[in-house]
């Protein structure tokens, strides 16, 4: 398939350790058979040597960099370089599109367990919006989510702007809300059109679920880990999502289906012990059932 340097897939990933994750292979392999060039964005490390050569193998570029600014700063750093080095000696140039006739953003936060790149793509081009994205959220504000972020030239003004005059964040709601939830707030001020591919009754967060029964095929990296801190857990409780925090996806998922060629020890690990979910559940439920009311019905009283 011919490949175009003006259509690029951005895959930001952090990782640790000399090799790729399975499934990081898997979406970087499928994405490679796209006519998108794509391009690995990872923090800077030792790799092996398989590792090099699967990606000469499937013609990925890789982009080695600071860990710092999460997905967003790997995006920034690259697409600064590609932009110093398209200034003429001498000359100047403006922020528009970049030179590029699609950007798909991608990161390693989702495990794709399903090949759809080709329809993600085909849908995103069908739309008649200007970036379109897997899923959106209305956590601080409506945004589109940006694990998949497909913007056609009429976004990319918005979306370099924003990007490099938004400063580096270096903590990771900062960066969800300055840099993600921020896109989108500036997208609408420009009246750039957005849409979603994936809707669900529920919170997205809360909907993965619906998401793998209507055969998505792809899932938080998060829930399948369950990596959450003590006041994530509070969250879904407190919005009344306990059976989400607690659902077993990896159950779904073979119930609904992976792909022949996504091999099941791909999928990321649980790190919780049977003892922390025995812990957690205890006070988990207990707060569902009895904290959580009692301290909505104190603070109708402050």
């Amino acid at each position: 398939m011919t490949k175009t340097s003006q259509k690029i897939v951005l895959y930001a990933s952090y990782q640790t350790g000399e090799t790729l994750p399975g499934y990081v292979r898997y979406a970087l392999k499928h994405l490679s058979e796209t006519d998108f060039k794509v391009v690995l964005l990872t923090n800077d490390r030792e790799l092996s040597q398989e590792t090099y050569e699967f990606l000469a193998d499937n013609n990925i570029e890789l982009f080695l960099t600071q860990n710092r600014g999460f997905d967003f700063g790997m995006w920034r750093r690259y697409l600064q370089l590609q932009a110093n080095s398209s200034i003429p000696v001498g000359g100047s140039t403006s922020v528009n599109n970049g030179g590029y006739e699609r950007i798909l953003l991608i990161n390693d936060s989702i495990v794709f367990y399903q090949n759809k790149f080709a329809e993600f793509i085909q849908k995103a081009e069908e739309s008649k919006a200007d970036v379109v994205s897997l899923t959106s959220n209305t956590e601080f504000a409506p945004h589109l989510q940006s694990f998949f972020l497909y913007m056609k030239p009429a976004a990319m003004g918005v979306f370099f702007l924003h990007l490099f005059e938004t400063p580096e964040q270096l903590e990771f709601y900062g960066a969800t809300r300055n840099l993600e939830v921020a896109l989108s707030e500036k997208f609408a001020e420009a009246e750039i059109h957005m849409e979603a591919l994936y809707h669900t009754e529920r919170p997205v967060f809360f909907a993965y679920k619906e998401l793998i029964e209507q055969g998505a095929g792809f899932i938080k990296r998060k829930l399948l880990q369950r990596r959450f801190n003590h006041e994530e857990k509070k969250h879904f409780v407190r919005y009344h999502a306990y059976d989400a925090l607690n659902e077993n996806y990896l159950v779904l998922i073979k119930k609904a289906g992976f792909a022949k060629d996504f091999d099941e020890s791909w999928f990321p690990k649980c790190l919780d012990t049977r003892a922390m979910r025995v812990k957690d559940f205890l006070w988990e439920k207990t707060f569902q059932l009895v904290g959580f009311p009692i301290k909505r019905f104190l603070d109708k009283f402050k």
